[in-house]
């Protein structure tokens, strides 16, 4: 039978080890956002922790199961965000404009870790390799060519290519990591709002009055 000492004393090394591998995330993302992924060694990293390259070696199984961590936490981070966003609006229109305001906000309020995701995803491409990042970009492509789809269907979105407009706002929303790391005076809410409205204009469909 477990005493409550031993117990106690098995949760507070599984905190130990959540809040260790968590600050070995934060160094991986914050060296791979200054310096980009092939300079991102794990001496590098444990450097920037302040920690030894086998105590990150005890936590994951080497750099690319490191990195496969960091696409995984800063993509279920936000999913979340933007899947909450799209589920409040009351129409198509409104969750595609939840969707581009949601996740420029999201970037505006992470962003080395949407940096750092950026910088794994030029890497993945340039390698030509199919890493997490790069799956990871095609079903967010998938998901908003189903927002379009529906909204087609439904009547709100006019006629259109879906594939070429989701390639677009998809090429779009890559820019705003970027932008907002190379420019932290950018304001924010004014330049999720007027990519919001650029692609809500694209895709709503003319009213009556409109078209006369």
């Amino acid at each position: 039978m477990q005493s409550g000492i031993e117990g106690d004393d098995q949760e507070s090394r599984s905190f130990i080890e959540r809040a260790r591998r968590e600050q070995i995330l934060r160094a991986a993302i914050e060296t791979i956002a200054e310096l980009g992924l092939a300079k991102a060694s794990l001496a590098r990293i444990a450097a920037h922790a302040g920690i030894s390259t086998g105590l990150i070696s005890y936590h994951f199984a080497g750099r690319d199961d490191l990195i496969a961590h960091v696409v995984r936490s800063v993509n279920d981070g936000m999913g979340r965000v933007l899947t909450e966003r799209m589920e409040a609006a009351e129409d198509y229109q409104g969750a595609l404009r939840g969707l581009i305001t949601g996740f420029v906000r999201f970037c505006a309020d992470n962003r080395a870790p949407m940096y750092a995701l950026r910088e794994i995803a030029v890497a993945a491409r340039s390698e030509q390799s199919r890493g997490p990042s790069s799956s990871d970009r095609e079903d967010l492509a998938s998901g908003v060519a189903e927002l379009l789809s529906e909204g087609q269907r439904d009547g709100e979105f006019r006629d259109f290519s879906v594939r070429v407009l989701a390639l677009t706002l998809g090429a779009a929303l890559e820019a705003v990591p970027q932008e907002l790391y190379s420019r932290p005076d950018t304001d924010v809410d004014a330049y999720a709002d007027e990519l919001a409205t650029i692609f809500v204009l694209a895709v709503r469909r003319p009213q009556p009055e409109e078209t006369t």
